[in-house]
């Protein structure tokens, strides 16, 4: 209900009143609702999207969160209007139900498309408590029981709002009462809610009404839009606030089954007093009777599901009799089969009763028939007759080991171990010794192998190979596969005592079999001379020992006996009844087997002793009284490897002509040819300023590694033109290497401007391994020139330290003049060419000034030649080089002394005799700031090294 009530004064707190049904609680002092005069908006929105939505296209792409779209909630599978909050995930995104303030995650198949007289705003609006906050380090569940606390006193109410302001994000601060009662008191007595001072921002404007109307159209259209949707209506009003505030919609459901009974001819006491209150100003009175109508709708609803669970109840009972039904049926059934299984085997019998004679005599000729056929297939008894043939043959005829091949085998193991002994021989005294021993074991081992092939050509080796074939497929045709048995000792006595006694047991049986069918054919003579008329025989007598019945059964057992152990026999197959008999049987074949493998193991030896005694024979006479002579052949390897060699250096000298040719026509007449060609690498030559050459591999040079040098990386050294040169090698990926031939770049073309007067060790070619990820740099090498194996071995004087570190700091001058920060400035990397001229050593073009500066190698022996701003952090720069520069000196100056150090990191040598321009040089070379310190510029004029 809308009073109406507004006041624009300063000192008026209300703005507006209104009654409003809640929706959704958010937290203990922030809830959604809608105004009740919105019914019949949010029932024809309701009726819209239920016809609309389920043939409506699905969202195509991402939603927007500019548009609405209908939603299926997941509760009660109703659609509703909903609005993108964000995307969780490419198939699911958070939604908001406008019209009623809660959200949940959908899918987007669950999503649609709606028309553009559905794309309204939402009929839900947003209200705040006003003066009251969530304290901000409240847990989590008082924050739960607040929310809680407020649905209570919101659910199913209808709820005076008074407007207070309106907040920024457009909430607004209301106050809210319940049948006289202050929510907003209630909530902050219970301690869910803190209230604070407000300061008065009065909106003087008036407040907009959150609702609009979504479809126009008469009142016989509300009127018949409210007919058509009371269902909706009443969901709801069921459902505008659950108990926690999350499931707004999650009742609607229910509420849609329990209303299915109570309908009411389209004139439902809920649909008319709706109808009223949308029609008319929605009086106090018509509110008490809506809360009327839904409290008797409540009992409605509580009948309903008392006669909905007596309906499951007796469904399920119908269930179980019907179970029950089903099964005595099968068990009917299955009664019913029985029972003709009984009959039919009662008329077989009725029928094998009046034909017994028959039968009986048929089946015992029957077996008597099989039986002849056994004894004819089988005419010796063959009881383990294959395993008792095999093991003679595994006896018989066994191969030994020859006695030639032990002595053979002794005399090879001596020559193997004489031939290793050479191998690992790293001294040339005691080689010849060696020597000898190995050509009398040759020559002793040659005689050894031509006795054994002579005794090897006697013997059948080969024969005896298939025999033992043929013997394991028939073993494993009729046994199966062997297992090997650890504890199969005197197997064959007690297979073949086995054998003898089952033999002995078949022939019994056959003999009983024999006794018995004769006794048969007897009384059946007789009885042939009784059914004669012209015979005078009697019939037998009541007391015969036996009768016809007993004879029959007699004969029938002993022919079956023999039977059974025939088949067994012919079959190769182990009786089953008998696990004694399995185990003697399996023991005496894994045993055949057993030693089958052997001896063809033994064989194989023999055989393959054989080819190589033959293979040594043939390859070793030739050197039994002569030694090879390598000198010819090292020396066509030799010269060979040198026209190689040469061949391919006047190739890439030839190439790199060419490419310099190219470079100039390219820098002066055809700047576009790098882009033309690509495949002629023109771009790659002229970036690494000429350095960079396809034609150089690391085996053109015949190198020689270096590791007393570096172990970090591959470090060799070969000789071109007569010149020592080294070859550094650098591991590198793709980016590596750009940023490797960018700085060696930089490094040669401020080397170019003065050549040899540079101060700097030129770099003579750059190029990359084809098999491997290692990009190499070709340098000149000054074998023991460095600073530190000269001061190792002999010193420098004085003056020898101005002249040498004169060309250091002209070097430093060079790379300083082009910007580039050395940061590898130590004894290691500093030549003393001739002991008069200083060379700066190139540095590792991989890393940068600061990965170079590194504490490790960056040393004089006790002295540190790291920058004290280095040390702390700071990056490598001119100023760093200056001060390893000056350490550098002092330290050839006083090699032996040990340098104490200041608090601020730098060296104290205040307590040293040296010369004034030497004091003075380096006190302004090492100074703890940098900006104190000379540049190079300004210690090349120093006086100190104009003294010579």
């Amino acid at each position: 209900m809308d009073d109406g009530k507004q006041v624009n004064g300063s000192e008026s707190k209300v703005v507006k009143v209104e009654d409003v049904m809640g929706s959704h609680i958010e937290d203990p002092v922030t809830f959604w609702g809608q105004n009740i005069e919105l019914i019949q908006d949010l029932l024809k929105v309701s009726t819209a999207l239920t016809e609309i939505c389920p043939f409506a296209a699905k969202v195509f792409g991402d939603p927007v969160p500019e548009k609405i779209y209908g939603g299926l909630y997941s509760e009660d599978q109703c659609w509703y209007r909903c609005k993108l909050i964000k995307m969780m995930t490419n198939e699911k995104c958070l939604m908001t139900y406008v019209d009623y303030g809660n959200s949940e995650t959908l899918k987007k198949p669950c999503i649609v498309e709606l028309p553009e007289d559905l794309q309204r705003p939402g009929l839900a609006s947003k209200f705040r408590l006003w003066g009251l906050q969530v304290p901000p380090k409240q847990d989590v569940t008082p924050f739960d029981q607040g929310r809680r606390f407020l649905a209570s006193l919101i659910n199913d109410k209808i709820i005076r709002i008074n407007h207070r302001d309106t907040a920024h994000d457009g909430t607004f601060l209301v106050e809210a009462e319940s049948d006289a009662l202050n929510i907003g008191q209630e909530v902050a007595d219970k301690g869910f809610a803190e209230k604070y001072n407000v300061v008065p921002i009065y909106n003087l404007e008036r407040v907009k009404s959150t609702a609009a109307t979504l479809i126009n159209g008469s009142k016989a259209e509300v009127v018949q839009g409210l007919s058509n949707g009371s269902q909706k209506v009443k969901n709801i009003l069921d459902s505008k606030n659950d108990y926690l505030g999350i499931k707004t919609k999650g009742r609607m459901k229910s509420i849609q089954h329990r209303s299915r009974d109570i309908k009411m001819d389209g004139k439902n006491a809920l649909v008319h007093a709706l109808e009223k209150k949308s029609l008319t100003h929605c009086c106090s009175g018509q509110m008490q009777d809506m809360i009327k109508i839904q409290h008797d709708q409540r009992l409605l609803e509580d009948q309903n599901e008392n006669l909905r669970t007596k309906n499951v109840t007796y469904l399920q009972n119908c269930q179980l009799l019907e179970r029950q039904l089903k099964q005595q049926q099968l068990e009917l059934k299955k009664m019913e089969e029985e029972l003709k299984q009984h009959q039919k085997a009662e008329l077989k019998f009725t029928d094998d009763l009046k034909h017994a004679v028959e039968t009986k005599l048929g089946c015992l000729a029957e077996k008597i028939e099989k039986l002849k056929q056994f004894r004819s297939e089988l005419n010796e008894n063959r009881f383990g007759d294959d395993l008792s043939d095999a093991m003679k043959v595994i006896t018989e005829g066994s191969l030994q080991t020859p006695q030639s091949m032990k002595s053979l085998e002794n005399i090879w193991n001596e020559y193997d171990l004489a031939q290793e002994a050479l191998r690992k021989c790293k001294s040339l005294e005691d080689v010849h010794a060696l020597i000898d021993k190995r050509n009398e074991l040759r020559n002793a081992l040659y005689a050894a192998a031509d006795e054994f092939t002579s005794e090897i050509d006697t013997l059948s080796i080969r024969d005896r190979v298939n025999v033992l074939k043929s013997l394991t497929c028939s073993m494993n045709a009729a046994y199966g596969p062997h297992e090997i048995e650890h504890n199969s000792y005197q197997m064959f006595d007690r297979f073949i005592e086995w054998r003898n006694s089952k033999l002995q047991e078949f022939n019994d049986v056959k003999h009983r079999t024999a006794i018995s069918l004769q006794v048969l054919a007897k009384w059946f003579d007789k009885t042939v001379k009784i059914f004669d008329l012209n015979s005078r025989a009697s019939s037998p007598s009541i007391g015969d020992s036996k009768s016809v019945d007993e004879m029959l059964d007699e004969a029938e057992r002993d022919v079956c006996r023999e039977l059974d152990i025939s088949t067994t026999v012919g079959n190769h197959t182990i009786m089953q009844k008998c696990e004694l008999d399995k185990k003697i049987i399996h023991g005496a074949f894994n045993e055949v087997m057993q030693k089958i493998n052997q001896e063809h193991s033994l064989l194989l030896i023999i055989e393959n002793r054989y080819a190589d005694s033959v293979q040594f024979k043939k390859q070793a006479g030739q050197w039994l009284n002569t030694y090879p002579s390598v000198g010819n052949l090292l020396s066509i390897k030799r010269s060979v490897k040198n026209l190689k060699a040469q061949l391919r250096w006047k190739l890439v000298e030839k190439n790199n002509i060419e490419d310099e040719r190219l470079d100039n026509i390219v820098q002066r007449w055809f700047p576009e040819l790098p882009l033309l060609h690509p495949e002629a690498a023109i771009k790659s030559y002229m970036q690494s300023a000429g350095l960079l050459t396809e034609s150089l591999e690391r085996d053109l040079f015949d190198p020689e590694p270096m590791r007393e040098l570096s172990s970090k990386r591959s470090l060799v050294c070969s000789e071109v033109k007569s010149k020592r040169i080294l070859l550094k090698g650098y591991s590198v990926d793709f980016a590596t290497e750009a940023n490797m031939i960018e700085r060696a770049a930089a490094y040669h073309r401020a080397w170019s401007v003065l050549k040899e007067n540079s101060g700097l060790l030129p770099i003579l070619y750059l190029f990359a391994c084809k098999s491997e990820p290692v990009a190499y740099v070709m340098l000149p090498f000054y074998p023991g020139c460095s600073l530190k194996t000269v001061q190792d071995t002999n010193p420098l004087n004085s003056a020898e330290v101005i002249k040498v570190m004169r060309g250091v700091a002209t070097g430093l001058q060079t790379l300083h003049s082009s910007n580039i920060v050395h940061g590898a400035l130590h004894p290691h990397n500093v030549f003393a060419v001739n002991r008069e001229r200083g060379i700066v050593g190139d540095f590792d073009f991989t890393k940068s000034a600061d990965q170079r500066n590194i504490v490790g190698w960056m040393v004089a022996d006790k002295v540190n030649l790291v920058a004290p701003e280095v040390r702390s952090g700071q990056s490598a720069t001119l100023a760093s080089d200056v001060f390893a520069f000056g350490h550098l000196l002092l330290w050839l100056n006083f090699p032996k002394n040990d340098f104490a150090a200041k608090p601020d990191g730098t060296v104290d040598f205040s307590e040293l005799s040296m010369d004034p321009k030497l004091w003075s040089l380096v006190s302004r070379l090492t100074c703890f700031s940098p900006v104190d310190r000379l540049e190079v510029a300004q210690l090349i004029k120093d006086g100190y090294f104009l003294a010579i």
